[in-house]
């Protein structure tokens, strides 16, 4: 599996360690008691609703001042980021503490809505996922199996289109990419998968 290194050479963004990792099982340990809530898509109608045939993965509900200091460590590495999409970004979305447990995905899919979508799906310019621990092929404690978050059309070469790059997580790994690339998270086989999500616009 490629590591986040790899990606940039195909113009995505990817910083390791932006959470260290007495943050990261902070915050996982946080999630992993919190309440959670089934995550949404959008639907035709502009609407936000449970859809597991496209997604399944919950929302953990965390403290505010939490999700304040996760929003500031994305503020930090704004700067990097503008610089490496060449782009001028105003700040982020409501940040998503996502829990993914055995067998849960998210098809492919964008994060930027076309012109008739919502107006802050449409906002979305640079989407960021921050890992918070890692994958390991045999169940191991806090670890978890499969949740590929995994790239597509990235080759110029149309035969390769639908050719997925999986990235290779690492524990504090933040990874931004262009709201409009094509992506998903592929099922997971065993423990909890742990990520931070937002978007910046």
């Amino acid at each position: 599996m490629p590591n986040a290194a790899f990606f940039t050479r195909f113009g995505l963004f990817a910083e390791p360690a932006l959470l260290d990792g007495e943050l990261c099982a902070r915050v996982r340990s946080e999630m992993a008691s919190a309440r959670r809530k089934q995550a949404t898509v959008q639907d035709a109608d502009d609407d936000y609703a449970v859809d597991e045939d496209t997604r399944r993965t919950k929302l953990a509900q965390v403290a505010p001042e939490t999700a304040a200091l996760v929003e500031k460590r994305l503020l930090d590495a704004k700067p990097r980021i503008e610089e490496h999409f060449g782009i001028e970004l105003e700040g982020v979305q409501k940040i998503g503490f996502l829990v993914y447990g055995e067998g849960d995905y998210f098809r492919r899919h964008v994060d930027r809505g076309s012109d008739d979508d919502a107006d802050f799906s449409r906002a979305r310019r640079v989407s960021a996922v921050i890992f918070l621990n890692e994958e390991a092929e045999d169940p191991e404690p806090g670890a978890y199996g499969g949740g590929a978050l995994t790239f597509y059309g990235l080759f110029d070469n149309g035969q390769a289109e639908g050719i997925g790059l999986p990235v290779d997580p690492e524990r504090g790994l933040l990874v931004a990419f262009g709201s409009d690339v094509i992506h998903e998270v592929t099922p997971v086989t065993h423990g909890e998968r742990y990520t931070i999500v937002t978007w910046f616009v």
